[in-house]
């Protein structure tokens, strides 16, 4: 059998599978990602996150109001499975707010009343000040209308006539247009160009402006555990809101399940204790160079039941700036984004040993370095694989063509194998 791109048979769905079971728990009402409900009820679902890991041990549970799929397998690098046990916690989208959900003061979008005090000294290059100031110019707010509600994301400047990144989240409910505010006050309608709801990235063009600040690109690779990173965004619509913090992990496997397999993210995160929430996607992780280096995409809650969603508990998720550039710089080329993928099928209830491979895809980059069903993959060039969800990751993180070094474990339970992998497109 061949499979298709999204990790379906050609032609149609895997056997005994849903095509509306994204990757984690695919219910059908699930609070919306990251919205503050307006009156009346809530804004239009957006995906809910979760941590990778199924089958650990009790922890806060998030709510749950869809039946569970349980297919153990997951085609990597392409997203078609439902999880066999429950999430840890839960992770909601940063993403939307819903704008009637604050009653705090707000001045313009550049976020100061006025005052009569002296102005402040120049703030030192490095400091959070230095950073923020000089990354202000280039985040902007994302106002979005859906047949049902309105709500609010951030976004940042890419360009000087306006081409913007952000999740695809953010975007996704609208019908193509948008309200774009800057840091000046000033409001501008845009457009959707295209989106990956996959790599959970979209780019979105201003109309009518080529005066704008673009941001300086840093490099993710480069981060640190530790190092100071600062977040900017606009949470719960309050516009130009800076928070700071540290990179607290690196290359953390976080799944975010949407409403059909296609709108399944899986994200190699960088992990930080900056304050994130509801309205922060799309929004920029800049270091103290004011580079940025991710995109603020999701948080974890403890998850009441009945409560939705909740702020941040300094658990936020973004997506590493060398892949969210790479994926916003194919989609403004081409429309659509290129998939690594390994070729095999995993199960998702064993995570404490690896990641167990149950199936091989016939003449796949796996079955070309002599991968065999049974094998559990327990690393890919120096990075350990202790989870399936590990490993969709660390495959999702490369581009098609890389070769990488998978090291597993023979089905009898022999030494240790290592083989060279090109990793295929899917």
């Amino acid at each position: 059998m061949t499979y298709g791109a999204d990790g379906t048979p050609a032609g149609g769905n895997p056997p005994g599978n849903d095509p509306r079971h994204g990757l984690g728990n695919p219910p059908r009402n699930y609070p919306p990602m990251g919205a503050t409900p307006p009156p009346g009820g809530p804004p239009p679902g957006y995906p809910q996150a979760g941590p990778p890991p199924p089958g650990t041990p009790a922890q806060p549970s998030a709510e749950q109001q869809r039946p569970r799929s349980r297919a153990p397998w997951f085609l990597v690098g392409a997203l078609v499975i439902a999880l066999a046990s429950g999430l840890v916690g839960g992770l909601v989208g940063a993403g939307i707010a819903g704008r009637e959900g604050s009653s705090a003061q707000t001045a313009p979008f550049g976020g100061q009343l006025p005052s009569v005090a002296d102005p402040a000294e120049e703030a030192p290059r490095g400091s959070v000040q230095w950073a923020a100031e000089r990354v202000l110019p280039s985040v902007v707010k994302i106002d979005v209308d859906t047949v049902s509600a309105s709500g609010s994301g951030s976004g940042v400047i890419l360009s000087s006539d306006g081409v913007i990144l952000t999740n695809n989240h953010v975007v996704a409910g609208s019908d193509g247009t948008v309200d774009v505010a800057f840091n000046d006050g000033s409001v501008a309608p845009g457009r959707v160009i295209a989106g990956d709801a996959q790599f959970d990235i979209a780019v979105v063009q201003v109309e009518g402006r080529t005066d704008l600040t673009p941001v300086e690109i840093g490099s993710s690779g480069a981060l640190n555990v530790g190092q100071p990173v600062v977040a900017i965004g606009s949470p719960l619509g309050l516009s130009a809101t800076v928070t700071t913090g540290i990179v607290s992990a690196l290359n953390r496997p976080v799944y975010a399940g949407g409403e059909t397999a296609e709108e399944t993210s899986v994200i190699d995160a960088i992990q930080t204790d900056a304050a994130i929430n509801p309205g922060n996607s799309g929004g920029a992780l800049v270091n103290l160079n004011g580079e940025l280096v991710g995109v603020n995409t999701a948080i974890a809650t403890l998850g009441r039941a009945g409560m939705g969603q909740g702020g941040s508990i300094g658990l936020g998720f973004s997506i590493p700036i060398d892949q969210a550039k790479r994926v916003a710089d194919e989609l403004l080329a081409t429309g659509e984004v290129r998939k690594a993928t390994l070729g095999v099928l995993v199960d998702m209830r064993d995570p404490e040993r690896g990641a167990l491979v149950t199936e091989i895809v016939p003449d796949g980059a796996a079955e070309q370095a002599g991968i065999p069903p049974g094998a559990v993959v327990v690393g890919l060039d120096d990075r350990p694989i202790t989870t399936a969800t590990a490993l969709i990751a660390a495959v999702r993180s490369q581009v098609p063509g890389d070769v990488v070094e998978i090291s597993w474990i023979p089905p009898d339970g022999g030494a240790l194998q290592r083989a060279q992998v090109e990793l295929r497109e899917g």
